[in-house]
């Protein structure tokens, strides 16, 4: 709340002083609409001005800035303490034109010399009026308006602050310059606006569009450059004050308002060609909205220091000072560098358009008016109410033209804003078709409205015919086939992706009343939201069914996960039963189960105990690695197969030297799963056998056989229920593939030298040679 208090505080201050200095402008410029004077104006120094057109008689007699009047039908021009040198000149032009003298003498003094001239009273012609006194202030409200609309986006923005402020002195600036050569009742405030106008520019020039490196560095430069320009406002106040003269000053303050005003755009040109992307965008319109003006306005500015009376030119400064507030405001909202991100309202913005359209009429009747010989209030009298009443009249008019004779357009933003909310509630092509027919049938007044829907298989048959004019809008093709049956009936097809979705159909009008371009419009706008809806239904139902589909295939997924789950299980406990089932038939005919048998029937139990535990958890088991002889898994393993290998033997070349780490059990599994394949392959009469290989990453563990090799699709080979035997489960090598990858180990299938041999590769950091190489 504080904020926004100190927000409104703000503003109404601002609004305050525009209208009273503001007023205080208009008045003193209405008063010299058609007054008597000279040809040529003089500031409070009694200096000739460059303000003016060329074809003023001061200037076809060579008066130029900055000549000096000293004297005027023999009242000498003197300063003296708080009374300006030209009030001395405004006294005796005034008391000529009571008289009805028909011209003044005055002595003026020239870079050649004194010079004696002789000047006619004429009236101030209202070109030169509306020109140099009403155009500005025209132009000063403009600079109001943009100052008020900044501070209210962003009151605490640096650069709507910056903004702000420039647009206020410009405006104060504007407000006060012609008073400043004629009335003389805002002088101080002349004074103060042409010192603070340049330093606000150079601030502003830094900040946009944002602080260059030395603002955001020294954020104390703004107070610096205001407190300069302040410092030089002080000077002229107190000059005048004094009696002296402030040309000098204020040619200070001329040089720095053209320095000002080219730097402003060069910074800004600069800026553009350094940036990129969306920041070059954005410099791009500020800089086509704002440094042409500027630039026109500081070399109006230079030709005036230079003497250049009535330079062609001026006659392109005003229109750019005109145009600098309005550009600007629309440059910065458009791109919201004041950072409100506020929502810009369009019935506001019509408002403030409607504004400025009724001013300007008002102002252009004004002109003309006086052209005609009325006098200004008179003409503003007239063309005010006359303005106002025309732009009701014609807002009127339009809106009802467009109900009567366009209704579409009327309806058109309810009806699009309606038909959206029905079809984001359906889901089903019928139910889109019903909701276009409801919400044409609302709006357009006609015999029928049929929305025929086509099936997507009918819609992708070659046999469909083309519509004869197609509209693309995106991927969508709306498009306008009257059918041949009526030309006063409409037919529109919808497409999507080149896919016919649908027809609508709309009858002829009641009464017999012909269809618009708006209602075209509307109806093809429509015939986009069905055809986007329409593709949503059939995308909808075709995502239904691949849910149903994927629903089923996770349900059969799930049960031959519990099958291989089950298979695995009997694979894995296949070979600790064959074990004491050996033992038991041992036992029944009075054999001693020897230390060793007991040992592994111990580990055995203690492996099984495990599994279940695993089982319970229902996650992978985590390996347990540690050191274990290469010798000692192939005992392990050969024993557990003592039952399958009968009489046969296993060919091991491994020395007890290689220690292993590994989770012992997995490892296990891995050697007895590959000899009991290799053992099925090689059959009674074939061999099996453990190699161990040094290579230069590690080591290799291959277990081979002499069997006769790879039966089926050997890419196959390590895929959960792929076998070739006619018993098999094709789990073994699955299960075999998953423990070595879990390891970090790799493990690949060959034929050589007539041997099957499956090769598994174990690295450096996996192996220690002796027990002294595992202590250290």
């Amino acid at each position: 709340m504080p904020a926004i208090e100190n927000r409104r505080w703000l503003l109404a201050a601002v609004v305050f002083a525009a209208l009273v200095l503001g007023g205080s402008g208009i008045r003193s410029a209405v008063s010299w609409y058609e007054r008597p004077f000279p040809g040529v104006l003089v500031d409070p120094d009694g200096v000739v001005s460059s303000l003016g057109l060329p074809s003023w008689e001061g200037f076809q007699k060579g008066l130029r800035f900055p000549d000096r009047v000293v004297e005027v039908n023999g009242w000498r021009l003197e300063s003296t303490e708080g009374r300006y040198r030209a009030s001395t000149w405004d006294a005796a032009i005034e008391q000529a034109a009571r008289e009805g003298q028909r011209s003044v003498r005055a002595r003026v003094e020239t870079a050649e010399g004194v010079r004696d001239v002789e000047l006619s009273l004429v009236p101030f012609d209202p070109l030169a009026w509306w020109f140099y006194a009403g155009g500005l202030m025209v132009v000063a409200s403009l600079y109001v308006g943009a100052a008020l609309i900044a501070l209210s986006a962003s009151p605490r923005g640096k650069l709507a602050r910056a903004f702000a402020t420039a647009a206020l002195f410009t405006a104060l600036f504007q407000f006060s310059i012609f008073d400043y050569h004629s009335s003389r009742d805002l002088v101080p405030f002349f004074h103060v606006a042409y010192a603070l106008v340049p330093m606000s520019f150079f601030t502003l020039a830094l900040r946009l569009p944002d602080d260059v490196a030395l603002i955001a560095r020294y954020p104390a430069f703004a107070r610096i450059a205001h407190g300069l320009g302040g410092l030089l406002a002080a000077g002229m106040l107190a000059s005048h004050a004094m009696g002296w003269t402030t040309v000098g000053i204020r040619g200070v303050c001329a040089t720095l308002v053209v320095a000002s005003f080219l730097f402003f755009a060069v910074t800004l040109i600069l800026r553009f060609a350094a940036a990129e992307g969306d920041r070059r965008r954005t410099l791009r319109a500020l800089l086509l909205a704002m440094a042409p003006p500027h630039v026109v306005i500081a070399v109006g500015f230079l030709l005036a220091m230079l003497g250049v009376a009535g330079s062609a030119l001026a006659w392109f400064a005003i229109p750019a000072l005109a145009l600098t507030p309005v550009s600007s405001v629309v440059a910065f909202i458009r791109y919201d560098l004041w950072g409100s991100r506020a929502l810009l309202s369009r019935p506001l913005t019509r408002i403030i358009i409607a504004g400025m359209m009724v001013a300007l009429t008002v102002i252009v009747c004004s002109a003309c008016a006086g052209y005609a010989g009325l006098p200004l209030l008179g003409a503003i009298k007239v063309a005010a109410p006359a303005a106002i009443v025309s732009a009701a009249l014609v807002v009127f008019a339009l809106g009802a033209g467009d109900r009567k004779l366009f209704p579409a357009r009327a309806e058109y933003k309810p009806t699009v804003e309606q038909l959206s909310e029905e079809l984001t509630l359906v889901a089903g092509p019928d139910e889109v078709a019903d909701a276009v027919e409801r919400t044409v049938a609302r709006w357009l007044s006609c015999e029928r409205v049929t929305f025929r829907r086509i099936e997507v298989d009918a819609a992708d048959a070659p046999g469909e015919q083309e519509p004869r004019a197609a509209e693309a809008s995106g991927e969508r093709l709306i498009g306008i086939d009257p059918p041949p049956a009526s030309a006063s009936e409409l037919s529109l097809t919808l497409m999507f992706r080149g896919r016919l979705l649908g027809v609508l159909e709309v009858g002829k009008k009641r009464g017999g009343a012909l269809f618009t371009s708006e209602d075209l419009d509307l109806l093809r706008t429509i015939g986009n939201q069905a055809a986007l809806a329409l593709a949503h239904a059939h995308s909808y139902a075709e995502l239904e069914r691949r849910r149903r589909e994927q629903a089923a295939a996770w349900r059969d997924e799930r049960a031959a996960l519990i099958e291989t789950l089950a298979a695995e299980i009997t694979h894995e406990v296949r070979y600790p039963i064959n074990f004491f089932r050996s033992v038991f038939k041992r036992g029944s005919s009075d054999q001693r189960l020897d230390a060793e048998e007991v040992e592994i029937g111990c580990e055995e139990v203690e492996r099984l105990e495990r599994l279940v535990m695993g089982l319970r958890r229902v996650t992978h088991r985590k390996l347990e690695r540690r050191r274990l002889a290469v010798e000692e898994l192939v005992s392990r393993a050969e024993m557990l197969l003592r039952d399958q290998l009968g009489k046969r033997r296993i060919e091991a070349r491994v020395s007890a030297t290689p220690r292993l780490s590994c989770d012992p059990d997995q490892a296990t599994q891995v050697l007895v799963n590959l000899l009991s394949n290799g053992l099925d392959a090689a059959g009674d009469k074939g061999t099996v056998g453990v190699t161990w290989e040094p290579s230069e990453g590690g080591a290799e563990l291959v277990v081979w056989d002499t069997g006769p090799g790879f039966g089926g699709d050997a890419s196959r080979i390590f895929a959960p229920w792929y076998t070739t035997k006619p018993r098999g489960t094709g789990l073994g090598l699955a299960i075999t593939h998953r423990i070595v990858r879990a390891h970090g180990w790799s493990i690949d299938p060959e034929r050589r030298d007539g041997r099957t041999r499956f090769v598994i590769a174990i690295p450096a950091a996996d192996l220690t040679m002796t027990a002294e190489d595992e202590v250290a």
